[in-house]
């Protein structure tokens, strides 16, 4: 059974998509406080492009909860961030397994995000590509999880913090 915050990061997905889609994008997640924040681009978001092809076989979200629907390369970032969203809600508690804390999400752009985990007594930002990619975001929360746990992600800090926090870029990576 998934815990309170693996369900809210589930709905937070499913919010993230419908909103997505009506031209809206995650700016911030919260995960202490349940708090969700939305930005208003002002034009409707681009057509999803799903990993397989097609979308779910069954439309809307009970599609998204029963099939895979991994979006493309080149998906719009509202769906990246959807997809990593939903993921991190199946890895939040092998994460917390590993003493990495999943503290929230921060967008303030549309290409990127920074996923915000406490490692130990260390927070960190995880940046996270969401547009012009050129893999998939494949298991965002396990590839974090094995990082942490086996010590990678300190080859990927830049010099200095941001926000009082070090910035571990995988852009280019994950």
């Amino acid at each position: 059974m998934a815990g309170p915050d693996s369900r809210f990061l589930t709905r937070a997905s499913e919010a993230a998509f419908d909103l997505g889609a009506d031209g809206y994008r995650v700016s911030e997640l919260r995960i202490s406080s349940r708090q969700l924040a939305f930005t208003d681009t002002g034009v409707a978001g681009e057509p999803p492009l799903y990993a397989g092809g097609e979308p779910p076989p069954v439309p809307g979200r009970e599609g998204r909860r029963e099939y895979d629907w991994q979006p493309a390369t080149e998906a719009p970032s509202w769906m990246q961030m959807a997809w990593l969203l939903e993921d991190m809600a199946t890895w939040i508690e092998p994460l917390a397994d590993e003493q990495v804390t999943l503290i929230g999400v921060e967008s303030p752009l549309p290409d990127w995000c920074d996923v915000l985990v406490r490692h130990g007594d260390t927070a960190y930002r995880v940046r996270i590509a969401l547009a012009d990619r050129t893999e998939p975001l494949d298991f965002p929360g396990m590839y974090l999880r094995d990082m942490f746990a086996e010590g990678r992600h300190r080859k990927y800090v830049a010099p200095g913090t941001e926000q009082g926090m070090p910035v571990a870029d995988l852009r280019g990576v994950l």
